[in-house]
């Protein structure tokens, strides 16, 4: 079979094929074109500058964290592409060491490798990616593996390491000229490689956890995971329109059309309350009722009792933590140079937790841990373990979180997740600077109606500083306070 444009017939490289009787095969012709694409490359990467190219281990990276602008990886198909046994004449051949093949990211009945192997190996790397990552950033996953439930991992492992799903009703591929003679005939090889984006939450950005609903789950089952994923969004999202959150389940079900064996409006009643509001005609009318009942419109927001962690999710949130923090202060007598214990190590610690609470680490890390100046987490002291464990029994940080979330999206607040003072303000920007809650806390100091005339000097002081803190590591420049300390000078006045 000769050579052709339409790729058939080219050799792949890195397999092995059972030779054909008739296969003419130009050398020359295969080295031009090789040449040819190496040069192409060179000349696209000239202006960029000089590239780096290594074949280490991606489970530990030695590259510094928030570094990287973008991240593209095609991981390792589970049993599909054995890469160790593929290339082991090559690296015979020209002497390189095979050692690396006993951490292939790979499942391997011959060599011991399980799927658990696998997906374990998989969670380190994709940690590392959300490491090195720059928060905002984005990373793209190339993905063509056939392997039943494999996708579902990958979810799984993203949304553990942090990343957030990109929403998009389009799906984007890679779709390359050659392809292999399978991909053009066989029936269950994919012809094109699926491209998804996920990105790296900005500092103090709310996490919504990612909850599937299986296919064929029971209607108790469904109820509970769809409650779940409503009140994950509305803590996001208070006051957000039935439409969205009618859209945030769907995009969560496996199977399209699931939602029409169910009640969504008895759902979403169970765990939230309607407020209606009139849609104004301009900036002093409200707009005349009619029959369509577009004068008015309803947003929703979480009833008092969706702050309530039911019993089982609190123990094991308590258990892990109990891990976090024996491995913190043994972590910290081994370096007592060190101020605090980075995230990735604290989340290295946590891959190892057998029964994972349901909210992600990062949620409710802040509840139990104290995040410090250069963004590392230390044990709090007594008086700081005491005041941690009366907010996450009022669920106050949860409250926060809806309270700012609110301003952020330039949704009404309800009285009801108002703080009840200025002091009480005061307090929840202190408690955003705490816990790492930046953006939260630039809200509510320049959008949750602190009023300095009831607070003190002293206080004002803890208010600026509080807000200066959050404004220059919730974003690339320093904020200057919109709000002036009062002096004695104008008490007098």
């Amino acid at each position: 079979m000769g050579h052709n444009n339409d790729g058939i017939g080219r050799i792949q490289k890195g397999t092995y094929y059972i030779p054909q009787l008739l296969h003419d095969v130009n050398v020359l012709q295969f080295m031009e074109e090789a040449v040819a694409d190496m040069a192409a490359g060179y000349a696209a990467i000239g202006d960029i500058g000089h590239p780096l190219i290594s074949t280490q281990s991606s489970v530990a990276l030695p590259i510094p964290g928030n570094s990287i602008d973008y991240i593209f990886t095609d991981p390792s198909y589970a049993d599909k592409v054995q890469y160790g046994e593929l290339n082991y004449v090559w690296e015979a051949w020209l002497g390189l060491d095979v050692s690396w093949h006993s951490e292939e990211i790979v499942v391997n009945e011959q060599r011991g490798m399980t799927e658990n192997d696998w997906a374990n190996r998989m969670r380190a790397v994709l940690a590392e990616c959300y490491r090195v990552l720059k928060p905002g950033r984005w990373l793209s996953l190339c993905y063509h593996d056939t392997s039943e439930g494999t996708w579902s991992v990958i979810q799984d492992l993203l949304t553990e390491a942090g990343f957030v799903s990109e929403q998009t009703g389009e799906t984007v591929y890679i779709d390359t000229h050659a392809k292999t003679t399978n991909q053009y005939f066989a029936d269950k090889v994919t012809r094109r490689d699926l491209v998804v984006n996920f990105r790296k939450p900005k500092p103090g950005e709310w996490q919504v956890t990612q909850i599937y609903i299986p296919e064929n789950v029971d209607v108790p089952t469904f109820h509970e995971l769809g409650r779940q994923i409503i009140r994950d969004f509305l803590t996001a999202h208070p006051g957000a329109t039935k439409d969205r959150i009618y859209d945030s389940v769907v995009s969560c079900m496996v199977r399209k059309g699931q939602m029409e064996a169910h009640d969504f409006d008895a759902l979403l009643k169970s765990v939230a309350e309607e407020v209606q509001q009139p849609v104004k005609e301009d900036l002093f009318r409200n707009k005349e009722p009619d029959l369509f009942g577009s004068h008015v419109q309803s947003r929703w927001y979480l009833k008092e009792t969706a702050d309530q962690v039911d019993q089982a999710e609190q123990a094991k949130e308590d258990a892990a933590a109990a891990r976090l923090s024996k491995f913190i202060g043994e972590y910290l007598k081994k370096n007592p140079e060190l101020e605090g214990v980075h995230y990735s190590d604290l989340f290295e610690q946590y891959l190892h937790v057998h029964d994972k609470p349901r909210r992600l680490l990062a949620d409710w890390l802040v509840e139990y841990f104290i995040k410090t100046a250069s963004g590392t987490w230390r044990l709090p002291d007594k008086e700081e373990g005491q005041y941690l464990a009366g907010l996450r029994e009022a669920g106050t940080l949860r409250r926060i979180r809806r309270f700012a979330n609110a301003l952020i999206d330039g949704v009404p607040v309800r009285d009801k997740d108002r703080p009840d003072s200025d002091v009480d303000l005061l307090d929840w920007l202190r408690q955003c600077r705490r816990a790492g809650l930046y953006e939260q806390g630039k809200a509510i100091y320049e959008k949750g109606g602190l009023n300095s005339a009831n607070l003190t000097d002293e206080q004002q002081i803890e208010a600026e500083d509080d807000y200066r803190i959050c404004a220059r590591r919730g974003s690339t420049e320093e904020a200057k306070p919109k709000r002036q300390r009062r002096t004695k000078q104008d008490d007098d006045e």
